[in-house]
């Protein structure tokens, strides 16, 4: 059984004790929230502190759960590997390159896991399609010749931002990393032509509020679009081959497979009845977690590969706006 602490009470958190009730070898024994409100939110048998390093040293944990702001991610996991404990760190990792490295680069000092959750790697209509795409459908579709992500939050309103997402720092970061680490599944080293981000000075403090980039491999090409400005909820990767008659939509959103042929859609595969789509991403994060720990494994070159695409995207963006 591992012993975990969780940093952060906010709305991932919930997700995760969900999860956790699917996962045996996982037992929360402490959480940590700078608001003593969220007291009343911690799970049964486990202790709240409102200090996380005294939590850590007192409780002494196997591993340790990073959930606070995206802001606070460097600060927070740095003490936590300094003092020796495993981290499952929320996405996306950092907000800066140079400071995944340095937590990277301690964390193998210190011969500690650490793992990003890359939570939408295990949506089940994600998983679905990458087994039986590696098993046979290649053979029969080909090729990926083309993909679009589409991400979409209804995040503004009146042109205001929603007080819940200011900590999440754009559209591009929040799901960005979502998106980038879907298509890394099933296109090989892919690369960033350019990209366009809009900011609205209203609403830019707490970063993009709609990004358009453009990726390429050697094989194929495609877009990734989110946006927080058009009032739906709504995820979908879409993937086009070398056998043209044939689409593949995942539907994020309806944990679904849709197959598109000659003008007609069919759903191969449906897991809308299966529970919350997010809860059942986060059941798959930790028992990815779970094999990791016992392994002595981690997933940081993937995480590294993907948040340099996550940034260079932000710093191309920064050129065009200054050209």
């Amino acid at each position: 059984m591992i012993k975990v602490g969780i940093v952060g009470m906010g709305r991932v958190f919930d997700y995760y004790i969900k999860a956790v009730e699917h996962v045996k070898d996982i037992k929360i024994v402490c959480v940590s929230d700078i608001e003593e409100k969220r007291r009343s939110k911690t799970p049964l048998g486990a202790r709240f502190y409102k200090n996380f390093h005294k939590m850590i040293l007192e409780e002494k944990p196997d591993a340790v759960f990073v959930l606070v702001p995206n802001l606070l991610h460097y600060e927070v996991s740095k003490i936590i590997l300094e003092e020796g404990i495993d981290i499952l760190l929320e996405k996306p990792a950092t907000l800066d390159i140079q400071e995944l490295k340095n937590l990277i680069s301690l964390s193998y000092r210190k011969s500690l896991v650490f793992v990003i959750s890359f939570h939408y790697r295990f949506a089940k209509e994600v998983q679905w399609f990458y087994e039986r795409y590696k098993e046979g459908m290649e053979k029969e579709l080909g090729r990926i010749k083309y993909f679009h992500c589409g991400f979409y939050d209804p995040y503004i309103e009146n042109n205001r931002i929603k007080d819940f997402v200011k900590s999440l720092n754009g559209s591009w970061i929040d799901s960005g990393i979502n998106a980038l680490s879907v298509i890394d599944m099933f296109i090989d080293r892919i690369s960033l032509m350019e990209s366009r981000l809009t900011y609205v000075e209203s609403v830019n403090k707490y970063g993009d509020i709609q990004s358009t980039v453009t990726l390429y491999s050697p094989f194929s090409y495609g877009f990734i679009d989110t946006n927080w400005t058009l009032g739906i909820n709504c995820k979908k990767t879409s993937f086009l081959f070398e056998n043209e008659e044939k689409e593949i939509v995942l539907n994020h959103s309806k944990q679904q497979v849709i197959l598109k042929e000659k003008g007609n859609d069919q759903i191969i595969a449906d897991f809308s009845k299966t529970g919350d789509r997010l809860v059942n991403h986060y059941i798959g994060v930790l028992r990815d977690f779970v094999n990791h720990f016992k392994n002595r494994t981690d997933n940081t070159e993937k995480a590294l590969y993907l948040h340099s695409l996550l940034f260079e995207a932000i710093e191309k963006n920064s050129i065009l706006k200054n050209c």
